[in-house]
């Protein structure tokens, strides 16, 4: 099992909150890189494809907001946390419009801010402590080329399908609830029924099970939701 550590691009004019963000990252297990104003920011957002973005709003040579809409402008569609030192709800708004996916007001905690990066890495299927490959009875699932092999066979997954197998490995023998999986895996902007989620696990375990209908991996605990299992 191998696994890939995840890049946090940290665009920050102030250096004293760059440190803080920075020491605590890192110990979580981020790569972490820095730039202190928006046009280093989106050169280098646009050089080294992080994970995630985590943009202040107001910053000099060019705002994040700025940086923000160039990005979405190019196609760029990395994660975005805008950090901001402003309460009112306007600017949360414009941030949000501008293209970012989630926002946190200074003075923040920077637990509170992990957890809002790896709940977008999350989202946007890289945990983390993403995983690049992964053995399962006699298969190799490829997550980054998206595809399940059995020797020279590939089948392909869909991104959803991705997710949500990297989510059960993750949470190996552990009981999840279908309205936990919808949490995490689609976040709660995602409004979904059960039978959502039970169709993307037919789906998905006609690509990993040896027999469908008889799943070893995926199993259904009634009335819960599911668990998975590597060795049945």
């Amino acid at each position: 099992m191998k696994h890939l550590k995840r890049k946090v691009l940290l665009v920050e004019d102030d250096a004293s909150i760059r440190y803080l963000v920075r020491q605590n990252l890192e110990f979580e297990g981020y790569e972490v890189v820095e730039a202190e104003n928006g046009e280093e920011g989106l050169e280098k957002a646009n050089a080294i494809d992080p994970d995630v973005l985590v943009l202040d709003l107001m910053m000099p040579k060019m705002s994040g907001m700025e940086v923000c809409k160039r990005l979405r402008q190019t196609g760029n569609e990395v994660p975005i946390l805008m950090l901001t030192a402003r309460s009112q709800s306007v600017d949360k708004i414009m941030g949000l419009k501008s293209g970012a996916d989630d926002y946190l007001t200074k003075p923040f905690d920077v637990l509170e801010l992990a957890a809002r990066i790896e709940a977008l890495l999350r989202r946007a299927g890289k945990s983390p402590s993403a995983l690049v490959t992964y053995q399962l009875a006699g298969l190799e699932i490829d997550f980054q080329a998206g595809v399940v092999r059995a020797g020279s066979e590939e089948t392909p997954l869909k991104k959803v399908e991705l997710q949500l197998l990297q989510y059960f490995v993750h949470h190996e023998g552990k009981v999840l609830s279908r309205e936990q999986i919808m949490e995490d895996v689609w976040g709660h902007d995602y409004l979904l029924s059960s039978r959502t989620i039970d169709t993307h696990v037919t789906y998905l375990r006609k690509k990993i099970e040896p027999d469908p209908s008889q799943p070893q991996h995926i199993i259904t605990v009634h009335r819960v939701g599911y668990k998975f299992l590597r060795d049945h």
